[in-house]
């Protein structure tokens, strides 16, 4: 079977080759993939950041963002048979507290394994396997978005871990900021939107750019950051930082209301800290603000964006497609790894060897 596949740790290595068809073991479903959203993870394992290939392989196959028919299935109590369309999640447990009571994305040891990332193979193939239990069942009708399932997870743990905090007062939120518009930063706002916050969307592409429009057509406000600083934008009850840049994380902290929840959601370099220190944490204490990280998502967020896609076709249709800027087969692979600063969401699209 095709598959596209990178040597873990060396840059450049990304190639496609003819790999064996998988088999399933007990307890897992033989998957055709249809459809492989490309995310930043991806690139980063391509460029040798990191990446875990299988034991007794030299190769890890790519692909964690998956659109997939079941092909095999054994009998099962998820009812999930031959013919299924689903999206399987990322993270396999361990057995820590949290993975053995279905939070994996809580793992307290770290000795998860990710598909196409760590210890196991993605779905950037043919065909792949995955555990039944981790299979997510798609409605026919969200077909042609549902590749999108993954980012929007991490979006919907985001959200929802932000508003369970919160739990700890009375808290009604108005204004809500989101740092980044690549896919899971639009897809934030979306969920936002939903819940009726006034959202403000802030990046790099100009006002006329396609994330820029995507944004005001929901309902939100952008703003380009070369043009204008966050710092006048004024205060926030709920900040998602997913752009990965330390400096704006430390920025949005200041731009919290009392009360206020910062959620971070990239991956940050080190960097030395130029803001004072004793004053950022003075401001935490006296004004009852929360800072948390959240990486990951579990099934049961896999099952809430499934949820609100429905709600998001009815209420702003045609949004969810526009996400997609590249639609590429296989054996173009390199051009779906190769973004430009206007692309959001790329796919590689298997549907095309058949």
């Amino acid at each position: 079977m095709k598959a596209i596949a990178v040597t873990p740790g060396t840059a450049g290595s990304v190639r496609l080759i003819d790999a064996p068809q998988p088999t399933p073991s007990p307890g897992e479903a033989l998957l055709r993939t249809k459809k492989i959203g490309i995310c930043g993870t991806d690139l980063e394992i391509i460029q040798g950041g990191y990446g875990e290939a299988p034991s007794g392989s030299d190769y890890l196959i790519l692909g964690h963002e998956c659109l997939a028919t079941v092909e095999e299935a054994p009998s099962n109590s998820a009812g999930i048979k031959k013919g299924d369309l689903v999206v399987p999640t990322v993270r396999r447990p361990d057995g820590c507290l949290n993975c053995q009571n279905s939070e994996s994305d809580m793992c307290l040891t770290g000795q998860y394994k990710e598909h196409g990332i760590k210890g196991l193979h993605g779905f950037c193939s043919e065909y792949s396997v995955s555990d039944i239990n981790f299979l997510v069942p798609v409605p026919a009708e969200l077909s042609d978005v549902a590749v999108l399932l993954e980012p929007t997870s991490v979006a919907e743990k985001g959200v929802f871990q932000s508003f369970k905090i919160q739990e700890r007062m009375i808290w009604k939120p108005q204004r809500a900021l989101v740092l980044g518009t690549g896919p899971v930063g639009l897809l934030t706002v979306l969920l936002l939107r939903l819940r009726g916050l006034d959202v403000t969307a802030v990046a790099t592409r100009p006002k006329d750019s396609l994330k820029a429009r995507i944004v005001q057509k929901i309902g939100g406000t952008y703003v380009n950051a070369i043009e204008q600083p966050i710092t006048s934008l004024g205060k926030f009850d709920l900040i998602l930082e997913e752009t990965g840049v330390a400096t704006l994380a430390a920025e949005a902290q200041g731009l919290l209301n009392n009360n206020g929840v910062l959620c971070l959601l990239g991956i940050y370099q080190p960097k030395l800290a130029t803001q004072d220190i004793g004053h950022s944490y003075d401001d935490i204490v006296l004004g009852n603000k929360i800072t948390f990280g959240s990486v990951n998502a579990n099934k049961q967020y896999f099952v809430s964006g499934i949820q609100d896609f429905r709600t998001i076709q009815q209420r702003f249709p045609g949004v969810l497609k526009s996400l997609f800027t590249k639609m590429v087969g296989p054996s173009d692979f390199s051009k779906a790894y190769s973004p430009t600063k206007n692309d959001i969401k790329s796919v590689i699209d298997f549907q095309t060897l058949n």
